[in-house]
């Protein structure tokens, strides 16, 4: 199975545009980034999640990156949501991790989804890695915001 990187480049734009409705809509560019490395097998919530992404506003998810930093050994990598008082977490996405030896010739796992997943405003993203190994996770949405 191969996998390749897909490279986006991102900045904190901000577009205005005239929905047929009328009303005015502020869309910003919203990447975040954070680094998981703490072994955790738990499906509920519980346990070691690193928070990923936070917004005050809504926000259309369009895509999420995982990147091993090394080698990598079968399991899994998970997303959970939660809101901004860290409420319950829900299992949001599984992604399988396959086994990857690094090497010269031969690149780290890496995968991008793409997604269209809504995230209510003021809730967050978090993930987990099934074992101790580190990876690069980046989501890149859109907020959404009303003046």
């Amino acid at each position: 199975m191969l996998y390749h990187m897909q490279q986006y480049i991102s900045n904190s734009l901000t577009k205005v545009f005239e929905p047929a409705i009328g009303q005015r809509v502020n869309e910003t560019a919203n990447t975040c980034v954070g680094i998981i490395s703490t072994a955790n097998t738990n499906l509920n919530g519980t346990g070691t999640i690193v928070g990923i992404y936070s917004s005050v506003y809504t926000s259309l998810l369009k895509t999420f990156t995982i990147k091993a930093i090394g080698n990598t050994t079968r399991g899994m990598v998970r997303f959970f949501s939660y809101d901004s008082e860290g409420g319950s977490k829900k299992l949001i996405m599984e992604v399988d991790i396959p086994a990857v030896i690094q090497s010269s010739i031969d690149q780290a796992f890496s995968i991008t989804l793409e997604t269209d997943y809504m995230l209510q405003a003021e809730w967050n993203i978090g993930a987990s890695t099934e074992k101790a190994e580190s990876f690069i996770i980046t989501i890149e949405g859109v907020e959404m915001s009303y003046p």
